[in-house]
């Protein structure tokens, strides 16, 4: 039995979990960690970022985590309603953030 899917669901569950407690930055420059469902590409998830008006730094550990700087005021407000499930503060969730590059 494949195992791949309920364990990727429960990580995914945890990591929601604990970055919800995680503060979005205030200053209307700062870059923000937007995590969209992990069923999207990461076409879906930039395609987002840009309806958002955002501009993606670097992609987190999986394609569907980005960090954003906003080219406006309310971004973490844009990104969610464009579909994020998280938007956190990226130096604080910098474990799921990785290494890869936008």
């Amino acid at each position: 039995m494949n195992y791949a899917v309920p364990a990727l669901i429960a990580a995914l569950t945890l990591i929601v979990a604990g970055a919800s407690a995680i503060a979005v930055p205030t200053a209307p420059e700062s870059a923000v960690a937007a995590v969209f469902p992990p069923w999207w590409d990461r076409e879906q998830a930039a395609a987002a970022v840009a309806r958002s008006d955002g501009l993606i730094v670097r992609e987190g550990a999986i394609a569907t985590i980005l960090v954003v700087r906003p080219a406006g005021p309310d971004l973490a407000d844009r990104l969610r309603a464009h579909g994020a499930v998280l938007v956190v503060d990226p130096v604080a969730a910098g474990g799921c953030l990785g290494t890869g590059s936008a």
